[in-house]
C-alpha cells in the first residue's frame, strides 16, 4: 500500500486554486481538517500493512493480543506497530513492528518505552468505553487512530472502518485527548447522526454525503473523501451552509471546490 502524504501540498493548492470567493468557508479549519485527515490515510495504510502480517502470529500470540494493539510515529519519524494487549495495569507486548527506510515491514528487536504502551492502551480502552454508550446497538466495525502530541498528551480519533461487501460508512465519528498517562480525558468532541449510513464501494460514481446538521465538512468526513477518492468520481458533502466537492480532472489533478448554497429570493 501507497502513502499518500507527499500529496498533501497538491490537495492544499488545489482546494485554495478551485474554490471560487467565499466569505462564509473557513479555509483555515478545513485545512487543519485536511492534514489531520491525510495523516489518517497514511496510518491506515501503515496499520493494514502491519495486520497483515499479524494473521502469520502463533495461535499463543494472538491470544494474547487484545484491541488495544495501534500504530504511532517515534520521535525518529519512525512508524511502529504494537500488538499486545492492555492487562494488570501494564501492557502486555506481543509484536513490535516497524516501518523501514526501504519501505520494508520488519519485527523489532528494541524494546519500546513500556510506560508510554501502557498510557496509549489506557486511553484507547477509555475512547472505546466512552464512545461505546453513544453508538448504542451499532455493530458497525470501528478503526482507531493514535498519536502522541508534541505536548506528550495522547489523541485517540474512532472512525467508521471499510464494512463487509465493501460498505463504505459514514456520519460518526470520535475524538478523545488524554493527558501523558492516558487516565485522565482532557478534550473530548463526539458526533453521531443516530445511524451510520452506507456506500457500497465497485460502481465508479458520484456520491454524495449528507452533513446537513452541520456547518461545515467535519474531519469523519474529509477522511472519507480522502480514503475512497479513487473509488468514486466524485464526493460531495452536503453541509447547512454549503458544498464541498472533492474530485478528479486531467488538467487539476484532485482538487476541493467549495460553495455557498444558492438561497431562494425573498
Amino acid at each position: 500500500m501507497k502513502t499518500f502524504l507527499p500529496l498533501m501540498a497538491l490537495f492544499l493548492t488545489q482546494s485554495l486554486y478551485a474554490q471560487p470567493k467565499n466569505l462564509h468557508f473557513d479555509n483555515v479549519s478545513f485545512s487543519d481538517k485536511l492534514a489531520v485527515a491525510e495523516w489518517m490515510v497514511e496510518y491506515d495504510s501503515v496499520a493494514w500493512r502491519m495486520s497483515e502480517l499479524v494473521t502469520r502470529a502463533t495461535w499463543d500470540e494472538l491470544a494474547r493480543m487484545g484491541r488495544e494493539w495501534f500504530c504511532y510515529k517515534g520521535d525518529d519519524s519512525i512508524w511502529h506497530g504494537i500488538y499486545g494487549k492492555y492487562k494488570d495495569g501494564k501492557y502486555d507486548l506481543v509484536i513490535h513492528y516497524i516501518l523501514g527506510a526501504n519501505d520494508t515491514i520488519d519485527v523489532s528487536c528494541t524494546s519500546p518505552d513500556t510506560a508510554r504502551l501502557s498510557a496509549i492502551s489506557r486511553a484507547i480502552r477509555t475512547a472505546y468505553r466512552e464512545a461505546t454508550p453513544i453508538l448504542g446497538g451499532s455493530s458497525a466495525k470501528m478503526n482507531k487512530f493514535v498519536r502522541v502530541n508534541d505536548n506528550r498528551s495522547i489523541s485517540v480519533w474512532l472512525m467508521p472502518a471499510l464494512q463487509s461487501l465493501d460498505v463504505a460508512l459514514y456520519g460518526g465519528e470520535f475524538f478523545y485527548r488524554f493527558n501523558t498517562t492516558g487516565d485522565l480525558l482532557l478534550e473530548r468532541s463526539e458526533y453521531y447522526q443516530g445511524n451510520f449510513k452506507g456506500l457500497r464501494l465497485g460502481k465508479l460514481r458520484e456520491v454524495q454525503l449528507n452533513y446537513e446538521d452541520t456547518e461545515t465538512p467535519t474531519l469523519g468526513a474529509v477522511y472519507f473523501a480522502l480514503k475512497y477518492r479513487s473509488r468514486f468520481s466524485g464526493i460531495r458533502i452536503n453541509t447547512r451552509a454549503g458544498t464541498s466537492l472533492f474530485a478528479f480532472s486531467q488538467v487539476k489533478g484532485y482538487y476541493w471546490l467549495h460553495a455557498d448554497k444558492l438561497k431562494a429570493n425573498p
